[in-house]
C-alpha cells in the first residue's frame, strides 16, 4: 500500500494525475496518522486557498465598479467630442455665412451711399472762361 501511495504522489508531482485522484491522494494522507512532509504540504496548500469570506464579492464588486466607471468616462468622452464638433460646425458655417451675408451688406451700403453722394453733389457748373485772345490756330482762355 505504501508503495501504490508513493506512485501516485510521483504521479501527482509530474501533474499526471486527474483530479478525482489528487482528491483521494489528499483524503488519504489528510486522514493518515501522524506527520508526513506531504500531509504538511497538503495542509499548507489547503490553506492557503481558501480565501476570506467576501473577498470574492469585494473582488467582483471592485472590478464591476471599475467597468462601470470606465463605461461612463467613455460615453462622457463620445458626448463631449460629440458636442466639441457640433460647436466647430456650427462656428464654421456661421462664420460662412457671416462673411456672405457681410459681402450683401456692404454692396447695399455702397448703393446707397452713392445714391445719396448723387443727390447731394450739385450738376457741375459750367466754369467762367475768360476768352483773352483768340486765333485761327490758338485761342487764350482763363478760369
Amino acid at each position: 500500500m505504501k508503495e501504490e501511495r508513493v506512485k501516485q504522489l510521483e504521479r501527482y508531482y509530474r501533474g499526471e494525475t486527474s483530479l478525482e485522484e489528487e482528491k483521494l491522494l489528499k483524503e488519504e494522507i489528510m486522514a493518515a496518522e501522524g506527520n508526513s512532509p506531504e500531509k504538511d504540504f497538503f495542509s499548507l496548500c489547503a490553506g492557503e486557498s481558501q480565501l476570506p469570506p467576501g473577498l470574492e464579492k469585494e473582488i467582483f464588486a471592485k472590478v464591476d465598479g471599475e467597468i462601470r466607471r470606465k463605461r461612463t468616462r467613455i460615453r462622457l468622452y463620445s458626448l463631449i467630442s460629440v458636442a466639441a464638433s457640433l460647436a466647430l460646425i456650427i462656428t464654421l458655417y456661421s462664420g460662412y455665412r457671416t462673411g456672405q451675408k457681410n459681402e450683401v451688406d456692404f454692396q447695399i451700403i455702397e448703393q446707397a451711399l452713392y445714391n445719396v453722394s448723387e443727390i447731394l453733389q450739385p450738376e457741375p457748373e459750367e466754369p467762367e472762361m475768360l476768352v483773352l485772345w483768340v486765333d485761327n490756330n490758338v485761342e487764350i482762355i482763363v478760369n
